[in-house]
């Protein structure tokens, strides 16, 4: 009985539909008013909000990648749920719009995206998580401050990011000599084996736009899985490690240090493995100072090793 009085509530406060905005393919609906109860169901969706400076909007945050322990807070906004919400958590903060950096962070039901917008709430996936989307990730961003930027009335804020996401991967491509690029292998997850990025992740473009080239970028797969044989056989200039609450870079290091085929790799030897948080390694609002970090760091290599 209390469940549904909960939807009866909610239905009769539905929302007057007066815009509507492009995602994924598809046309959607929305207030024409700015929302004021956002709930990002992702720690770089929420970023992207903040980045916007919507922050003050944002009614709750859910599945955070890479803060360190669990927090109940960030940024002083509310974490709702470890992972995903339930329905009645979600609805719970009465939110006019839900945005998503994964399509798994859309349910079934009265939380999928059709689900909530039957019930008067806005929804927005990130395009680079849309089905069927190109491998132009940092088109996706672009597009992705423009939308967002509109829906949330933000437009001067969204321009300033999306030039300064093109400033700085300028400056990054003035920083790749004319050598042969670095060849580096991204480790995203040592918990089922080496987990890494295929040409169709975001890695591969993220690391051109560095300067350097993903070890396997020539497999045309979105993750790739490879042995360590395969992975001694290619032995990369280079090693990223995604720092992760369920996969650390520091337990990675453990893994290719006291590994005993992984640990004659040049890269180990070497030391030449770079920590980044795994939310850096997604197309968001930061993706061009991480390609511009990288860079700096990839010449760097680059140096130390023409100096031999």
């Amino acid at each position: 009985m209390r469940r549904l009085v909960f939807w009866g509530a909610l239905l009769c406060a539905l929302p007057v539909w007066a815009d509507s905005y492009r995602n994924c393919g598809e046309t959607w609906n929305a207030p024409a008013a700015p929302p004021s109860r956002i709930v990002a169901l992702n720690q770089h969706a929420a970023d992207l909000v903040l980045a916007l400076g919507a922050g003050p909007a944002l009614a709750g945050v859910a599945y955070l990648d890479d803060t360190g322990a669990p927090k109940s807070e960030y940024f002083g906004i509310p974490v709702i749920a470890a992972r995903y919400p339930s329905s009645e958590v979600l609805y719970a903060q009465k939110p006019d719009l839900v945005i998503g950096g994964f399509a798994s962070a859309f349910g079934h039901g009265v939380t999928s995206r059709s689900g909530l917008g039957r019930n008067g709430v806005a929804s927005y996936l990130l395009e680079s998580a849309c089905n069927g989307h190109s491998l132009d990730y940092f088109e996706h961003i672009r597009n992705d401050l423009s939308t967002l930027g509109a829906l949330l009335h933000k437009q001067p804020q969204a321009r300033e990011l999306s030039d300064a996401l093109d400033a700085d991967l300028k400056s990054a491509r003035s920083l790749v000599g004319s050598g042969k690029p670095l060849s580096v292998f991204y480790l995203d997850s040592e918990v089922n084996g080496l987990d890494s990025e295929g040409r169709r992740g975001f890695v591969t473009p993220l690391l051109a736009a560095a300067g350097a080239r993903n070890l396997f970028a020539d497999i045309n797969q979105y993750r790739v899985t490879v042995s360590r044989e395969t992975l001694l056989a290619s032995d990369p200039d280079v090693i990223l490690l995604a720092d992760a609450q369920w996969s650390p870079a520091i337990r990675k290091r453990q893994l290719l240090r006291q590994d005993p085929v992984l640990s004659t790799l040049r890269a180990v030897r070497e030391n030449r493995m770079i920590d980044i948080p795994f939310t850096h390694l997604l197309p968001t609002v930061d993706s061009g100072r991480v390609a511009l970090g990288l860079a700096h760091q990839f010449k760097a290599f680059q140096a130390t090793e023409s100096s031999h």
